[in-house]
């Protein structure tokens, strides 16, 4: 399978950008939940996130040798363009259900002395930092999409 050095870059940005939030979920989960936004094992998953990120995406590039050797053309900026579009429309998306999830989870609260849902600062937090991270995904899953097909 034949594939440029765009569409190497998209999938080495998509791979790393999925192995970071798994793991960075996965130990914050596993740490005492999304309760506590102070709690100092996540400030080192964060670290360690944050490093792996760096170190994987430069490995990859000189691994797979994606240097830019094509100006970028008007189909490049047409695929660029619809993939950020699909980002912002599946963001907002994400953001109501946010905002329809806490005030549900407020109402029945108010109601019911029983927070079913138990919305706290912590939990927006990551869930807003889950909407960005599938949007991102969102935009890397477009593009390989137009490039593999052609856009219209």
């Amino acid at each position: 399978m034949d594939i440029s050095n765009r569409e190497k870059e998209i999938w080495i940005e998509l791979v790393i950008s999925l192995l970071v939030a798994i793991y960075y979920f996965k130990h914050a989960f596993s740490n005492g939940g999304f309760s506590d936004m102070f709690n100092p094992e996540l400030g080192k998953v964060v670290i360690n996130a944050i490093l792996f990120s760096i170190f994987a995406t430069i490995a990859l590039t000189i691994f797979f040798n994606t240097k830019d050797d094509v100006k970028k053309d008007e189909r490049y900026y047409a695929i660029d363009a619809k993939a950020n579009s699909c980002a912002y429309y599946s963001f907002c998306l994400l953001c109501v259900g946010i905002i329809v999830q806490t005030f549900i989870s407020e109402k029945v609260g108010y109601f019911s002395d029983a927070h079913l849902l138990n919305i706290n600062l912590s939990s927006v937090l990551h869930l807003i930092l889950l909407s960005l991270i599938i949007s991102g995904t969102v935009k890397s899953v477009t593009q390989l999409f137009f490039y593999r097909r052609g856009y219209l």
